[in-house]
């Protein structure tokens, strides 16, 4: 059984401090890729350089909204010469966040319009983090119809899950669909066909069911399986199978 966490921080506390001892035990629970997505151009060369190091670890770059502000002086520049020198798999982790306590709506507009141009550039997928912006993020995501990727921690319900599918996107699902009370997610991972679902784990900032925020791992995915095997009514085998098999599609990997 192979089991893919296509969202995890592996450059950060506490995991970076334990680096083989995580990927050992996510290795034991059948856990054998990870994306590690950067959220700022330092987070971005981090994840560049764990990927170059380990065959196991695929890096995304981006700059997150939770990292702009009004006076953010962005530039797509040292992006693209990063992707050209490390080859990462996706632009990300890119989006809209309109629940933090200060933010510029225009100007995190700005910056995710302009890190999309960045992928259609590169030819690369997006990795999108979005709270509370869904219907702006489908107007921006709409525009650029050369880009598909996926939503991450998806939290928006089936009616909106369906707008986004009709784009392209893949939806991501982790340790909220453990919860039993997570009525939105559950019901949106009942309606999402299934070669647009992928599995991660935030790992280490979303908790699950039974692991509190901050202390999961990327072995935790295989709960998040877990999961969705029982929802869908599928064998844990066919749900690893199928969900690698559509972040290898989505992200255009091959591994072994």
């Amino acid at each position: 059984m192979k089991l893919f966490d296509t969202h995890c921080h592996l450059t950060d506390s506490p995991l970076a401090q334990d680096f083989d001892g995580v990927l050992q035990r996510a290795a034991n629970f059948g856990i054998k890729n990870f994306i590690v997505p950067g959220y700022d151009l330092t987070s971005s060369r981090a994840a560049c350089r764990l990927a170059s190091a380990n065959p196991s670890v695929y890096a995304a770059i981006g700059l997150h909204p939770g990292w702009i502000s009004p006076t953010t002086d962005f530039s797509p520049e040292p992006f693209r010469q990063l992707a050209r020198l490390r080859a990462p798999v996706a632009i990300g982790e890119i989006g809209l966040d309109y629940a933090l306590k200060e933010y510029s709506a225009n100007r995190q507009a700005e910056v995710l319009r302009s890190q999309l141009e960045l992928a259609t550039i590169l030819s690369l997928p997006v990795i999108i983090h979005c709270r509370r912006a869904f219907e702006p993020l489908y107007l921006i995501l709409r525009e650029f119809s050369g880009v598909v990727g996926v939503l991450h921690a998806y939290g928006g319900g089936p009616q909106l899950a369906e707008k986004f599918l009709s784009l392209g996107y893949y939806i991501g699902f982790g340790g909220g669909l453990t919860r039993p009370q997570a009525r939105k997610v559950r019901e949106t991972v009942l309606m999402v066909p299934s070669k647009r679902i992928l599995l991660e784990t935030d790992a280490p900032y979303i908790g699950s069911h039974t692991i509190a925020k901050g202390e999961s791992e990327p072995r935790d995915v295989l709960a998040v399986a877990q999961s969705l095997a029982g929802l869908r009514g599928w064998d844990i085998g066919e749900t690893a199978t199928l969900t690698t098999a559509n972040a290898l599609r989505l992200f255009n990997l091959i591994t072994d």
